[in-house]
């Protein structure tokens, strides 16, 4: 049970965070594109490394059932696992994002939703979902001895994504992340993107990954 509230908590850690930055760069930093993007890639990497290192020996800190699939896949996690770590992933992301509504009500509660076409936006969306499994499972290899910077390293990875293609698609790389505000706003525009892209690409890490090892 310890290891599902701790997916639950990370994840809706991670959603009151990075919707919070959103919200503030929204109202405060509009006509600053740049101090706008700086602050919610900061905020995303630092939430992730936060969450990681509060919760990563308790249940692998996934927060994303993109990844939890992935692992799946590994064989690191049951099937009954899967399903209880993303159940509470997605309650934990809704949660997060009503719990901010009540508190900051606003229009789209931090949903992500792409400034680019649909095609170029999924395209991102899975290069960087593959981009990021990839650093996860080399930085989590047992036979790694970098393991123990895999709060500061994955952190940094979805700071970097978040900077490098934050304004042209939200960067999500994470269904619960993005189901979370999509729920509590109503908004549901292109949510399947962030719900295929991400699953599809980890994947697709996990195959690369497979056979490289």
């Amino acid at each position: 049970m310890k290891k599902y509230l701790a997916e639950f908590a990370g994840t809706f850690i991670l959603v009151f965070m990075g919707v919070w930055s959103i919200e503030y760069s929204n109202v405060n930093l509009s006509e600053n594109f740049q101090a706008s993007l700086w602050l919610i890639t900061v905020v995303f990497g630092l939430a992730v490394t936060l969450v990681i290192l509060m919760f990563g020996n308790t249940s692998g800190a996934h927060i994303n059932p993109a990844v939890s699939i992935a692992f799946y896949y590994n064989k690191s996690l049951t099937l009954t696992e899967l399903i209880f770590y993303i159940t509470s992933q997605c309650f934990g992301a809704i949660i997060g994002a009503y719990l901010f509504n009540l508190i900051y009500p606003s229009e789209f509660i931090g949903t992500t939703l792409p400034s680019v076409s649909v095609p170029l936006a999924f395209s991102f969306e899975l290069i960087l979902s593959i981009i990021l499994m990839m650093v996860i499972f080399w930085i989590a290899d047992s036979n790694n001895k970098y393991t123990r910077l895999a709060p500061y390293v994955i952190g940094f990875q979805v700071a970097f994504n978040t900077y490098i293609v934050g304004l042209l698609t939200s960067v999500s790389m994470n269904p619960a992340r993005s189901i979370g505000p999509a729920l509590v706003s109503g908004h549901w525009e292109h949510y399947w993107i962030y719900l295929v892209a991400p699953i599809l690409g980890m994947i697709i890490s996990y195959n690369i990954w497979n056979k490289i090892k």
